[in-house]
């Protein structure tokens, strides 16, 4: 079954199963949109309004390449059976604006080749409603291909049962001399002509005296013409003889009456004086004819269509058989004029048969909606299986997992009682594996992305505490860098680039270690890390006031730009409170450096020292 059913199928049955089948639909489009951008920058919707209708949309802030996106959308749906054969509008528009931007019609090619009669029978097409945050422009769309579907409704199907295309046929060529008799028998017929011609008199007396008799004796000669009598009096009483109409027996015998009639009025001659009435009178009971045919033709397939609709049948192919025994019943009746006698009762007999479709559609759709869920399910598990195929990285493994977890999910929904159940058991057997294995290998990757990135971050806190020269807190964290790199097994598609970085790190270890042990020989511990405590409380401000660095001989500091600038923004209005502050940083520097015994040396955000403070004690 498709997703396009009939609006006359509208039930709460009905409407929860397709929309479960669209959200279905609208994941499986989002994953595939996944290859555009690495985020999650589409969300899509699909809604049925005459055909499948697919709505992109995406931040205003983002531009994309409106082309590719139709290209992606349309290999996803290529891959699914269901909307083959089938035009598709796709539409692209901006988060938060309800016109769209780009639109582009889709007709699927199926792949394989479609018999007559599978073609001649398409199925229906809704006319749901679009959500209600989407307004349509009118845009100038081409038209459908002749194999495109009606959208008068699931009732309204019986146009491709009724429709006969008329062939062209050429009339044969008729040689009037191809009957005449061949030359050898020419003298055979002289010596017979003198018999013949005897006969020929006496045929042609004979003839004479008959045609007169037969002149004299036709219907509607010489007499009051009783046959134009009788149908005049059949057409002025037709309309009460209508409305008796209740039974199919009654219209039997109406049927009758009418044939009785229009043969007899066939018998009047062309020399008769009433013989054009009497073919006007034949036209139009020939008309009613025809039409109570039609309804005949239609409470016959109908007596049968509700003969075998009376049990219970689980079996999609016999319920396809009823619904076609259905819309057999209707095609006739939808063919009865508006103005026909039997038009009212046409339309009573077709709110019935239409009732009939309608239980018979509402039972298909109920066990084809797993078939259908089943079809769409394997579909996604092809794209899933290309995208492991031809995943390069961790992104890719982890959306042709997402993939994998849509496929397994749906088919797991799949209940006992429907007969797709035994198909999607089958599927899991072989999905299920699939997906566990993907899971178990995207999670190490992601362990080990993880690992990776720690040892990163944990280097540059290493480094930090080098340029602050605490060398035991470097120290510690070389190590942690290189413990949490070793973690990442051989196997790991990152672990030939944490190879090279193992190495830098354990060199910076070694580095950290002998900085280490130097400034524990020499005593500088103790005094360093309160000299830089001094430095981070003078330097921290709402803006980052200074940086600095401590070695043995220096105390460097850097005035920030963000403090520069502060000041600057600031000495135009409050010039005295703008020295101020600077002569009181200057003092605290000067504090520091006589505590710690070291030049302090200051530079501005430019790199020009500003200022230099030698120690008032002298070295030890």
């Amino acid at each position: 079954m498709s997703l396009l059913t009939n609006p006359s199928l509208s039930s709460p049955m009905k409407s929860a199963a397709q929309q479960e089948d669209l959200d279905f639909l609208s994941s499986i489009l989002e994953e595939s949109l996944l290859e555009i951008s690495q985020r999650n920058t589409f969300e899509v919707k699909c809604v049925v309004k005459d055909q499948l209708m697919v709505l992109i949309q995406h931040p205003k802030t983002i531009t994309v390449d409106t082309e590719h996106v139709f290209a992606v959308v349309a290999k996803t749906l290529q891959s699914d059976t269901a909307y083959q054969t089938q035009e598709i509008q796709m539409f692209v528009r901006h988060t938060g604006i309800k016109l769209p931007y780009a639109q582009k019609t889709l007709y699927i090619v199926p792949n394989i080749s479609i018999n007559s009669e599978q073609a001649s029978n398409p199925s229906d097409l809704s006319d749901y409603d679009v959500f209600s945050d989407f307004v349509l422009p009118e845009l100038n769309q081409e038209p459908l291909p002749q194999s495109s579907l009606s959208s008068e409704g699931m009732f309204d199907s019986s146009a491709s049962l009724l429709t006969i295309n008329a062939s062209v046929v050429e009339e044969e060529k008729f040689d009037p001399f191809e009957s005449a008799p061949p030359n050898n028998q020419t003298k055979k017929s002289q010596r017979s002509f003198k018999p013949l011609l005897i006969g020929a008199c006496v045929l042609a007396v004979t003839t004479i005296f008959g045609a007169s008799g037969y002149f004299l004796m036709s219907p509607c000669i010489l007499s009051t013409c009783k046959e134009l009598q009788t149908a005049k009096q059949l057409q002025n009483s037709f309309p009460q003889l209508a409305n008796n109409v209740k039974t199919e027996e009654d219209l039997l015998k109406l049927q009758q009456q009418l044939d009785v009639t229009i043969a007899s009025l066939q018998r009047i001659p062309g020399w008769s004086p009433n013989h054009q009435d009497a073919v006007q009178a034949a036209t139009a009971l020939s008309s009613e004819s025809q039409q109570i045919k039609l309804l005949t033709q239609a409470l016959q397939l109908g007596a049968t269509a509700l003969r075998s609709s009376q049990s219970t049948s689980n079996d999609i192919n016999e319920l396809q058989a009823r619904s076609k025994l259905w819309r057999s019943s209707i095609a006739p009746l939808e063919a009865i004029r508006t103005d026909s006698k039997f038009y009212g009762f046409a339309q009573s007999k077709l709110s019935l048969f239409r009732s009939g479709l309608q239980s018979v559609n509402v039972q298909t759709l109920a066990q084809s909606r797993w078939q259908k869920k089943v079809n769409d399910a394997q579909a996604a598990a092809k794209v899933a299986r290309e995208r492991e195929t031809n995943a390069k990285s961790l992104l890719d493994l982890q959306r042709a997992l997402t993939t994998w977890q849509i496929v397994v999910n749906a088919l797991i929904a799949v209940p006992q009682t429907s007969p797709a159940y035994a198909e999607a058991r089958t599927l899991l057997n072989d999905y299920q594996p699939r997906l566990l294995t993907l899971r178990d290998r995207v999670s190490k990757q992601e362990q080990a992305a993880t690992s990776l990135a720690q040892a990163v971050a944990t280097a540059k806190q290493a480094e930090q505490y080098e340029q602050q020269n605490q060398w035991q807190s470097a120290t510690v964290r070389w190590q942690q860098a290189i413990n949490t790199i070793k973690q990442i097994p051989p196997e790991s598609p990152l672990y030939n680039q944490a190879q090279p970085l193992l190495q830098a790190y354990a060199v910076a270890f070694e580095q950290a270690q002998t900085k280490l042990q130097t400034m524990m020989v020499t005593g500088a511990t103790a005094s360093t890390t309160s000299t830089r405590a001094d430095l981070e409380k003078t330097c921290k401000g709402s803006v980052q006031i200074c940086n600095f660095t401590v070695d043995e001989r220096f105390i460097t500091v850097r005035i920030t730009p963000e403090y520069e600038k502060t000041l600057e923004s600031n000495a135009p209005q409050d010039v005295q409170s703008v020295q101020k502050h600077l002569e009181t940083l200057q003092k605290a520097l000067e504090v520091i450096g006589d505590n710690a015994n070291t030049a302090v040396l200051v530079f501005d955000a430019q790199g020009q020292q500003i200022f230099t403070h030698i120690p008032r004690q002298s070295p030890n």
